[in-house]
């Protein structure tokens, strides 16, 4: 019998589950649980769509299905498309979502590089000056 460093049987199915590479220890993570439930939105989101185009006939996609050999595969192809698509932009939209990283006391709003919009609104001093064409000699 093992005894892990909790001083609990390693053996046991209980010490095992709340281990980081386990399944209870991925839903521990909230980045882990954002991307599990926006996937879950964009296969959703992918059915409805599916279903939309089947109910509505668009394009005749419908009986173009349904009267081929085997009008499971086009429909399991179609769905894997549109799940890959609208799966990965609701978890792109979800990443994107989140609220950037604190910037510490500075205040300042990370980087060097002066905004566009700030260079604009400082009046001319702002602004770079303008690209001269320079004559070159040819050897």
């Amino acid at each position: 019998m093992a005894i892990d460093e909790t001083g609990r049987d390693a053996t046991s199915g209980e010490a095992q589950s709340t281990t980081p590479g386990s399944l209870r220890g991925l839903w521990a993570s909230p980045f882990f649980r954002l991307l599990a439930i926006n996937w879950l939105i964009g296969a959703f989101v992918s059915v409805m769509v599916l279903g939309g185009l089947m109910y509505f006939d668009t394009a005749n996609l419908r009986s173009l299905i349904l009267n081929s050999d085997n009008p499971v595969l086009p429909i399991v192809v179609l769905l894997f498309g549109l799940m890959i698509t609208l799966c990965s932009a609701a978890m792109g939209a979800a990443i994107m979502a989140l609220p950037g990283e604190d910037r510490g006391d500075s205040g300042g709003k990370g980087g060097t590089r002066e905004r566009a919009d700030e260079g604009f609104a400082a009046g001319l001093s702002g602004l770079r000056p303008a690209l001269q064409p320079v004559r070159v000699r040819v050897r």
